[in-house]
């Protein structure tokens, strides 16, 4: 990350978020509105978009350094695009299928609630990316494993409660 210091300052935590988070060393500016559209769409998926999943994709958007012209779009996007089609319109979204499904799992558990008819789409999504329900599988235990690990933290760290 050190090579992208002179990157303006206001892009210096999206690029240090994008390095944490997805071994990224610079901003996918060719893939920021289908891969946040995409899983919108996954988290429509069931018919319903709620408001936690909807903002969860925003402030992934927003920490990701999309810039405010993209949330504006994913704001009122109708999540309703074919998943396949808009990940194959960025080669960095194309590249990165199975965080399209991780991350989709994420938004569509924003809400509290993984349900199998969000689980269906996932997995009918992850099919049309080429993404085997094994892999799926793997990645959704993954997402348990990390929000047990979360909360165990959060415990440790916060033995009182949050201060806020």
């Amino acid at each position: 990350m050190a090579t992208n210091i002179s990157e303006k300052k206001s892009d210096l935590g999206a690029l240090w978020f994008l390095n944490e988070q997805y071994s990224l060393t610079q901003r996918p500016l060719d893939a920021y509105e289908v891969y946040f559209k995409a899983l919108l769409a996954c988290a429509n998926g069931d018919g319903t978009l709620t408001d936690e999943e909807r903002d969860w994709v925003l402030g992934l958007a927003d920490a990701s350094g999309c810039g405010s012209e993209i949330l504006e779009k994913l704001k009122v996007y109708e999540a309703d695009e074919d998943i396949e089609a808009l990940v194959s319109r960025s080669h960095t979204s194309n590249e990165s299928r199975r965080w399209v499904i991780y991350d989709a799992i994420k938004a569509c558990s924003a809400d509290k609630e993984y349900s199998e008819q969000e689980r269906n789409v996932v997995l009918i999504a992850a099919k049309k990316l080429g993404i085997s329900e094994d892999v799926v599988k793997q990645i959704e235990e993954f997402c348990l494993e990390e929000a047990k690990i979360r909360q165990k933290r959060i415990a440790l760290m916060y033995p009182n409660g949050s201060p806020l």
